[in-house]
């Protein structure tokens, strides 16, 4: 996930394209980008969100708040940097993913004037809001099924755009995105669609390649092992387990969180990567964490409204961002590398309660993954040959250590 506005020191997709070599390098194939279509600039408060004003950055935009659907805002660069960027991308082998916000959109949206019934009006003809206090997008109305669709099919037709996370998707009608996804696989067959939600009907049916899950590891609480094995049987429960994307943060959560690796420190999310890469899901890396960047990050932050926000490149040269931007490339590889992580069934191990402990199989290939996130040595069981490790010994595992068999 590349957050423009925080990847770069400049914050524009041109400057984000001179990057994307390393992004591949770190074993990447999608590069999907936070919200970058033109933001309502609006300076009137009562349109801020909370997030918005809790951040005290005194910034206007915010890159949830769309007020033109065709238009990439001049932050970023405009539409010409938007065409540059997947062109960079496609030559370092990058699908790219642009959000859509389609929930709700900006008080002052040109999508209000284009589609005269395109937002929910109450009785009197005020525009109905949502949870973030923004008017909600009408989609009774055949007129702005049709402009969305077409907005869809523009960013694949004329930028060659690889596919859509779509901003709280389970709160669009499914009709619509079923409508809507079937239209633009005319363009591209293969399109990536992920969903910010849970319902499991957005990807059980066709529609939807797979979920963008919550809770996120960087909320982990003590036992971090019980907390991540109580997460995970919610989403098997729900039978899509192996439609998840996981991740340790993301633009949503280092503005309010924090980064992880401060949080818990770069040993504990270690842990949480091998976790992330060898699960029946999809990883998902954010901006800087390949090296683990210890700066902090705001989604409401850009270069004229900053106090320091943004990627530490210093990291990539320092032994943590060594050693964090090495475990990614070896997780990367072994992720595509091998078909029990790409396509294996799950199936827990029995183990220690501080051990997270699970195997994937595939055909007659088994890969069994043991993640101590306790501060004690533990007793692990072999199970053929070591993948990859750190701190494995005589059949245990020291402190925040872990092991990947393969038999």
């Amino acid at each position: 996930q590349i957050n423009p506005r925080m990847f770069t020191p400049q914050g524009t997709l041109g400057a984000a394209k001179t990057l994307l070599a390393h992004v591949a390098s770190a074993g990447a194939n999608v590069a999907y980008l936070t919200a970058v279509c033109k933001e309502d600039d609006s300076t009137d408060r009562k349109f801020w969100s909370r997030r918005q004003k809790k951040s005290k950055l005194n910034n206007p935009k915010n890159p949830y708040r769309v007020s033109d659907y065709f238009s990439v805002d001049e932050e970023y660069g405009g539409n010409e940097q938007l065409k540059e960027f997947v062109s960079e991308a496609h030559k370092n082998g990058l699908y790219v993913m642009m959000d859509l916000v389609y929930f709700h959109c900006a008080p002052n949206a040109k999508i209000i004037t284009d589609v005269p019934d395109g937002i929910e009006r109450d009785d009197d003809g005020r525009p109905v809001t949502g949870r973030w206090g923004f008017p909600l997008l009408n989609f009774k109305s055949r007129a702005l099924k049709d402009y969305l669709i077409e907005n869809m099919r523009y960013y694949i037709a004329q930028y060659d755009v690889d596919g859509y996370r779509c901003d709280v998707g389970d709160g669009v009608p499914l009709d619509f995105w079923k409508e809507a996804v079937e239209e633009i696989r005319k363009l591209k067959p293969d399109v990536i669609m992920l969903d910010e939600g849970h319902t499991p009907e957005y990807v059980t049916g066709g529609v939807f390649d797979f979920n963008y899950y919550w809770p996120q590891l960087v909320q982990a609480k003590k036992p971090y092992a019980r907390f991540i094995k109580d997460a995970h049987e919610k989403i098997e429960q729900a039978g899509t387990g192996d439609k998840g994307v996981y991740f340790v943060e993301n633009h949503d959560t280092v503005t309010d969180e924090g980064r992880a690796d401060v949080i818990f420190g770069t040993l504990i999310c270690d842990c949480f990567y091998v976790y992330l890469f060898t699960v029946n899901g999809t990883p998902m890396l954010y901006c800087g964490e390949e090296i683990a960047d210890l700066n902090a990050h705001n989604m409401f932050a850009n270069k004229d409204h900053n106090r320091g926000y943004g990627v530490d490149w210093s990291n990539a040269l320092l032994p943590h961002g060594k050693r964090r931007f090495a475990l990614i490339k070896k997780l990367a590889a072994l992720r595509t590398g091998e078909a029990a992580l790409a396509e294996g069934d799950f199936a827990w191990i029995p183990s220690d309660e501080d051990v997270l402990a699970y195997e994937r199989q595939y055909k007659d290939e088994k890969i069994a993954v043991y993640i101590n996130f306790s501060e004690k040595r533990v007793s692990t069981e072999p199970k053929g040959d070591v993948l990859l490790s750190r701190g494995y010994k005589d059949g245990t595992l020291g402190k925040y250590d872990f092991a990947i068999f393969k038999k």
